[in-house]
């Protein structure tokens, strides 16, 4: 936008200069510069810039005032962090029998790593404030965020529409990936478990399937659904379960003992109720299926970190109705779509073979044979058409 001033010349408005402003962090964080980053500074007419270069969190603070947590909480600026139990590091330690703390966001951390820390993050946390910590504002706090460290595994969502960052995620450094689908009450959604189970194997994660409210069936398995037996032949791990009866609790704490799992599922299919039945110190809020269009009532708002009675971490993310995939090509989606191939040895014809209409495809051969259900081909097909 242009504007005329009094003496007829013609002035740039400072929207119009916003292009120019450089975002350092990024191209440093994608190996443009391999030194710290520097970022301009505009003056209000968009004249002599001021180069200013970016100090490092952790040297500014210094060493001997940081300490490495466990991210157990998040909310929108702060987070909550669990604490060794000696903690000697630090000047201002910890209280006796206090193990967990609340941090704030570095903004230079969050744009380093591209979005905020999540549930299950190691963290390197910095003292900043010698004053209490009384938590009534974000600056409150006495520590801060200064560097997440790398992570070995995440489980990621599509980000709002509106958001800068285009996946979040819900949970870091797990071992194994536990989805919950109930038997009825919702129906079993075979596209939302077909997401998961990608998600799982791209990140090299046992995909372990819990089937909820057992007891709604009359003859019990005898009476799951063809789409539901069709999953189980794929899934690594099924462990059909009721609260109600405690039928398969302990053969779900033998598969949760000593290991970091992450539990998510739609709403409404009792997520919540059997984390509290795995951790009785969880009390998550439940609630009913809606007799109206038969979906679930979102209860849990944000991911948490509990700790199993038996030994592991129980990680619960909220209930959500879909995850992302965005970063995967559509050829690289048809060539792993979980069920398609024998042994996953991709067999079609040429190896751009998207399923559609290609000549010598194997997988239109199976759905043609009735080797291949049509409810698999068709969740294949909504997630490849989601892309676009």
């Amino acid at each position: 936008m242009r504007d005329d001033d009094e003496y007829g010349e013609i002035r740039t408005s400072r929207r119009a200069h916003r292009s120019r402003r450089i975002d350092a962090l990024r191209e440093w964080h994608s190996g443009v510069v391999d030194e710290l980053p520097t970022k301009e500074r505009f003056s209000r007419e968009f004249k002599k810039a001021k180069i200013k270069q970016l100090k490092n969190p952790v040297a500014n603070i210094g060493e001997e005032n940081c300490v490495e947590g466990l991210v157990v909480e998040v909310h929108r600026r702060t987070c909550e962090v669990r604490l060794p139990s000696a903690e000697s590091s630090l000047r201002c330690p910890v209280g006796a029998g206090e193990s967990t703390v609340t941090a704030m966001y570095r903004a230079t951390t969050s744009k380093q790593l591209g979005e905020f820390p999540a549930v299950g993050d190691k963290v390197l946390l910095g003292l900043v404030n010698d004053g209490e910590d009384d938590g009534t504002g974000v600056g409150s706090q006495k520590y801060c965020v200064v560097r997440v460290q790398p992570r070995k595994s995440e489980l990621k969502r599509p980000g709002p529409r509106d958001s800068f960052y285009k996946q979040q995620t819900l949970a870091a450094n797990i071992d194994q990936v536990v989805i919950v689908a109930s038997v009825t009450q919702p129906e079993f959604n075979y596209g939302f478990m077909d997401r998961f189970l990608l998600a799982a194997n791209l990140n090299s994660l046992p995909f372990i399937l819990v089937l909820t409210k057992m007891d709604l069936l009359e003859h019990g398995e005898e009476d799951l659904s063809a789409d539901i037996r069709d999953f189980m032949s794929i899934a690594d791990k099924v462990i059909p379960v009721s609260v109600k009866s405690g039928k398969g609790l302990d053969e779900l704490r033998a598969e949760l003992q000593g290991k970091s799992s992450v539990f998510s599922g739609m709403s409404g299919v009792g997520k919540s109720t059997l984390v509290n039945a795995l951790v009785p110190s969880a009390s998550l809020a439940t609630g009913e299926v809606r007799e109206k269009d038969g979906k679930g009532r979102h209860t849990t708002i944000s991911s948490s970190l509990f700790d199993l009675p038996e030994g592991g971490i129980v990680i619960d993310t909220p209930g959500i109705r879909s995850i992302g995939l965005m970063d995967m090509e559509p050829e690289t989606l048809a060539k792993i779509f979980p069920g398609f191939f024998d042994s996953d040895l991709f067999t079609c014809k040429f190896s751009n073979c998207l399923h559609v209409k290609e000549t010598g495809c194997a997988v239109l051969k199976a759905l043609d044979e009735g080797t291949l259900s049509r409810a698999r081909y068709r969740s294949y097909l909504r997630i490849l058409n989601s892309r676009d």
